[in-house]
């Protein structure tokens, strides 16, 4: 109890003394330091170095679940992002077998594809979107637009149609496209392929439309040929009755190609669907012309 008249000086830790004087921070300890240098790290060797060095600690309780974090991070598969749709000059392969009586194996030219989405005009609707494929086979001097676009139109009795304009750059000894027979998908480069159902016209010189089936059969299993099988195979008829076969490769840009319009094509519409009498088998698969054509196997006398 202070006396009056006298002043009583405050121990030194006291209060009264503190209270106008800032107040000083406990000094970190070595563990806290070294945490706040890797408590940020995404590496795990600097992690289990530092559980190792300051294990009996709290921080090293935060480094455990910190390193768990990333491990389990690590070991997550990644979910690869949506493929893009293929940019101009994107080029997949494109390959032109010929036959050549001087030589059994015949003759073999690399070239190349292009593909990509094209929007066409339809009367009186809304624009549709087609896949295109520009294809090159510059050694032969060879090139090829194909335009595979929904039919709508009720009075031609096809599901799709397939327009081919083709032709020689330059001069050569094949004079020039006689037919295309009708068109193949299938598996890989060497494989035998099955033929999409349809019927090939030659409409002029150099170009030809293809119609595919509208039977609901025929419709269902070309549009899963087109979809699924990553190659095309086109067999050709020379001027000078040689045969060919050119083979165009989907690759990443054509697989999404065909699954976009694909996806924008929906339900076919019924207006457009005259559906014909079932088909037998006979009717559905390639004629036999275009078969020997395929396979070089002579006409049957």
């Amino acid at each position: 109890m202070a006396l009056p008249g006298f002043a009583v000086a405050a121990p030194p830790d006291s209060p009264q003394q503190s209270a106008g004087s800032p107040e000083r921070a406990a000094p970190k300890s070595e563990a806290a330091e070294a945490w706040d240098a890797v408590k940020d790290t995404k590496n795990p060797a600097l992690l289990e170095a530092f559980i190792a060095r300051y294990g009996t600690t709290f921080f090293a309780d935060i480094a455990k679940a910190r390193l768990k974090e990333l491990k389990a991070a690590a070991a997550k598969p990644q979910t690869p992002a949506p493929s893009p749709m293929p940019k101009d000059g994107v080029r997949e392969q494109a390959v032109l077998y010929e036959e050549d009586p001087a030589d059994a194996k015949g003759r073999q030219f690399d070239g190349s594809v292009i593909w990509r989405t094209e929007r066409v005009k339809v009367d009186g609707q809304p624009d549709e979107l087609a896949a295109r494929a520009d294809v090159e086979i510059p050694s032969r001097g060879l090139h090829m637009t194909m335009l595979l676009k929904r039919n709508l139109d009720p009075s031609l009795p096809a599901s799709h149609v397939v327009e081919l304009r083709l032709g020689f750059l330059a001069d050569v000894d094949a004079r020039g496209i006689a037919n295309v027979p009708g068109i193949l998908m299938k598996a890989n480069q060497q494989a035998r392929g099955t033929p999409l159902a349809g019927l090939a016209v030659k409409v002029t010189e150099g170009f030809f439309l293809v119609g595919l089936s509208n039977v609901a059969v025929d419709r269902a299993r070309n549009l899963k040929l087109l979809v699924e099988k990553p190659w095309f195979d086109m067999p050709i008829v020379y001027g000078n009755q040689r045969r060919a076969i050119l083979a165009i490769e989907k690759g990443g840009s054509g697989d999404q190609v065909f699954k976009t319009v694909a996806a924008t094509w929906g339900p076919y519409p019924a207006s457009t669907q005259p559906e014909a009498a079932e088909t037998d088998e006979s009717k559905r698969a390639m004629p036999e012309e275009w078969k020997r054509t395929m396979t070089g196997r002579p006409k049957a006398q």
